[in-house]
This record gives structure tokens, C-alpha cells and sequence, in this order.
């Protein structure tokens, strides 16, 4: 059973005016966070409005870079026998081993082909709503998977122009967001 009275902050209130009171107290600090978010983002806003047009010009120096990088380690390949691959200033360079993908240009095609050239295990490389099922086409060699109108692209090496520093950069965002996380679970 619930009191008439009971003491709250020192004074002896009724439990629903306290309840009241606190309802006012928890609308007003939620009141408070929301214009607070409201600002943050406005003044995010303003900062991306003030360095979108730097960043677009230094992404697109940086994918010229990259271009004319990855154009040189495909033009001078004898460089990275051994090692395959080169760390030069933070710049990881030279050549990876890719599996690469598989890919047909007509799911159609490649159904009936399947049926067609695998009738004992077609359902295998076949998804129930007829598609191709690539993780078991995978399994095929080459001679077979031309025959079903498939190819494996990509695969075999393949340029690699990455920057090792990027992992770095990617641990210290996470410390940043969970930082952010931390403060606004304090207040």
C-alpha cells in the first residue's frame, strides 16, 4: 500500500507530487540532452559544410596517386618477385594472391547449361530459385566452368596499393566512438 505521505528531499510529500516532480526533473535533463545533440549536430553540419570541398579535392588527389602507383607496380612487375610485396613511406606495394570471383553473364544460361552438363548434381550448383549457386560452381575446374558459361575473374596476382597506417586510423576512430559513448553514458 502506497502512503500518503511519504518524506521526499526532506519534506514530507504526497508519493504522486514526487512522482510529478521527478517526471518534471527527467523532462527537463532529456530536454537539455536534445538541444545539446541538436547543437552537436548543427555545428557537425557546419564543420562538414566548411571541409567537404578540401576533402573532395584531396580524395581525388589521392585516387591519382593510387592510379599512377598502381600503374607503376603493374609496369615494373620483375621488382616484386621477391619479396612480392614493398613497404615504402606507409605505402604497402607489389603484388597479392586473389581466388577472384566468379561470374556469368546470364544466370539463365548458366541454369540450363548446368542442367544441361551436370544432370546427377545440378541441384548442387543450383539455388532453388535458380540461380547459379557460385560457392559450388567454385569447386569446378576451369575446362567444366567454360562449358557452363562461367569464368573465374581477378584471380591469379593482382595489384595491391593499401596503406598499412589505415588500421591504425580504424583503431583510434573506435577509441574516439567509445569515448563519445562513455561521456554521453556519464551525463
Amino acid at each position: 500500500m502506497i502512503a500518503p505521505n511519504e518524506p521526499f528531499a526532506g519534506r514530507t510529500i504526497a508519493p504522486l507530487a514526487g512522482i510529478e516532480i521527478l517526471c518534471s526533473r527527467f523532462d527537463a535533463a532529456s530536454a537539455e540532452l536534445e538541444q545539446l545533440i541538436s547543437a552537436l549536430e548543427t555545428d557537425l553540419e557546419a564543420v562538414k559544410a566548411k571541409h567537404l570541398a578540401g576533402l573532395k579535392r584531396q580524395a581525388s588527389v589521392v585516387a591519382r596517386r593510387e592510379a599512377e602507383l598502381t600503374g607503376a607496380v603493374e609496369a615494373n612487375p620483375g621488382l616484386f618477385l621477391k619479396p612480392r610485396t614493398l613497404t615504402l613511406h606507409g605505402i604497402k606495394a607489389g603484388y597479392t594472391s586473389s581466388v577472384g570471383k566468379l561470374a556469368f553473364d546470364d544466370a539463365d544460361t548458366t541454369v540450363s547449361l548446368i542442367r544441361r552438363f551436370r544432370k546427377d548434381d545440378a541441384d548442387t550448383f543450383i539455388r532453388t530459385f535458380a540461380e547459379p549457386n557460385k560457392d559450388a560452381l567454385k569447386t569446378l575446374d576451369a575446362a567444366d566452368l567454360a562449358r557452363l558459361g562461367c569464368r573465374i575473374e581477378g584471380a591469379g596476382d593482382v595489384v595491391i596499393v593499401k596503406r598499412v597506417a589505415g588500421d591504425v586510423e580504424k583503431l583510434i576512430k573506435k577509441l574516439i566512438e567509445k569515448l563519445v559513448e562513455a561521456m554521453v553514458e556519464q551525463e
